[in-house]
């Protein structure tokens, strides 16, 4: 379970949702016989008309954590993004009372669920098609599967496996000022605005679209 305070506890699904889209590099975690393994690759959510949705993603063969003994207990998947820092000078009430410290901003998603382990080729040539489109999309060409032969893709097909993971739970945890007053949030911005970095003016935009 992730330790999420009250004020930073975000419900929305369609706004989980769109994170994972955007910030679809996960970490993968799952509990082997030996110990905790961990790897990192993107995935996507996909509605399949239950509760939560699923998440596809796709690893090497060799990866330690393709081993269908570690498919007894959920695996927990982690998107996030970098964040930033924010310094207690941007707040006006430090200059006051001095009460203020360093802290770090991000968004943070934590999701368990049951694992599948997908080897039919049909099917990894569908996550990898997904894939494919999700991040060529931006493109002036996009590459798609057919642009390279056809018996190259299945050799790369048999080195990987893919992976399903039906969602039992999400958590999901946007640090973003929100239990400070309106006029230390309002400082907070200014001071991301004045590093003129495109990370700070990120922050700076997420803290002002606040609810």
């Amino acid at each position: 379970m992730m330790f999420t305070p009250k004020p930073f506890k975000e419900n929305n699904f369609e706004t989980i949702q769109a994170f994972i889209k955007d910030q679809p590099q996960a970490t993968v975690i799952t509990q082997t016989a030996n110990r905790l393994e961990a790897c990192h690759i993107p995935m996507y959510w996909q509605d399949d008309a239950s509760k939560f949705g699923c998440l596809y993603g796709h690893i090497a063969k060799v990866n330690a954590i393709n081993n269908r003994d570690n498919l007894s207990a959920p695996w927990l998947i982690v998107f996030q993004d970098n964040g930033h820092y924010i310094s207690p000078n941007w707040y006006p009430s430090k200059a006051v009372t001095h009460k203020e410290v360093p802290t770090w901003n991000y968004r943070s998603i934590h999701v368990t669920g049951n694992v599948s382990l997908i080897t039919e080729p049909e099917a990894l040539i569908d996550i990898l098609s997904k894939q494919t489109a999700d991040f060529e999309v931006s493109q002036p060409n996009p590459w798609s599967l057919d642009d390279a032969p056809e018996k190259y893709i299945q050799a790369m097909c048999r080195a990987i496996v893919g992976i399903r993971v039906d969602i039992t739970d999400v958590e999901a945890q946007f640090k973003l000022s929100q239990n400070k007053s309106t006029d230390n949030r309002s400082g907070v911005v200014a001071g991301l605005k004045q590093l003129k970095t495109t990370k700070a003016d990120e922050m700076a935009a997420l803290i002002e679209n606040v609810n």
